[in-house]
């Protein structure tokens, strides 16, 4: 029986240099195959990624035409808020009002909050303190130090 047994043990005996060798066969192979595949694989993806490129780009331009549209029609109707309540463009441009009856609403609130009276109250405009107390400033000092030296 121990005979039988080297016998089947020599008959299963595996060439682990003939397998190693017909892998490496194998894996040459399919790198020549992959190498023949390759330029047409990437001239398939330049052709992909120019469609999908251009339904890209149309879609960006679409959005950025959709943009543009609502920025002008925003600025014109800041225009027509401002003119029809008094407020300043740049003032109405910040409000948040998504149409011109909120806009004209919150430009109406500030410019009733924000009226001014006419022009400011200065009632004794042009006097400083110093010239009410009747002290001199120091320009009028040195005025005068000059003049009594230049008289003597």
């Amino acid at each position: 029986m121990a005979e039988e047994n080297k016998q089947a043990e020599q008959t299963e005996e595996i060439d682990y240099k003939a397998k190693y060798e017909e892998a490496v066969a194998n894996s040459r192979k399919w790198e020549k195959r992959s190498k023949e595949n390759a330029a047409k694989a990437q001239q398939f993806d330049q052709l992909a990624q120019a469609s999908k490129s251009v339904e890209e780009r149309v879609a960006a331009l679409e959005a950025e035409n959709q943009r543009l549209t609502q920025e002008r029609e925003r600025m014109l109707m800041v225009k027509q808020v401002a003119s029809a309540s008094g407020v300043p463009e740049n003032i109405v441009a910040t409000l948040r009002g998504s149409d011109e009856d909120e806009l004209l609403a919150q430009a109406q609130a500030i410019s009733a909050a924000y009226k001014l009276s006419g022009a400011p109250n200065a009632p004794e405009a042009g006097i400083f303190p110093r010239e009410q107390q009747g002290t001199k400033t120091t320009a009028q000092m040195f005025a005068d130090i000059v003049n009594e030296s230049l008289s003597h």
